[in-house]
């Protein structure tokens, strides 16, 4: 008989809000700013480079966001959307 797959909410949760989760996120992050700073001009004057990347971690689990690039530049030179593919990394 098989049986069902319970998901232990509490320890998903735990994980969800680790350091090691945090620290990979925000790596992520970072490299997706670097490509973005590298894809040209027209990015806020905020932080180092104009373009800042950082992680937290809510109530349920832990993200990380990059900033700095105003939406009327991002709609017309795709600069945060045509870095992304930089937050998987090496290969």
């Amino acid at each position: 008989m098989l049986e069902r797959f319970r998901v232990n909410r509490a320890g998903l949760r735990e994980l969800l809000r680790s350091d090691g989760v945090r620290a990979d996120l925000e790596a992520r992050a970072r490299r997706v700013a670097t490509a973005a700073r590298a894809r040209g001009d027209g990015v806020l004057d905020h932080g180092e480079d104009g373009i800042v990347a950082d992680s937290y971690t809510g109530r349920s689990r832990a993200g990380a966001t990059v900033i700095g690039v105003p939406m009327d530049i991002e709609a017309r030179d795709r600069v945060l959307g045509a870095s992304i593919d930089a937050a998987r990394g090496e290969s």
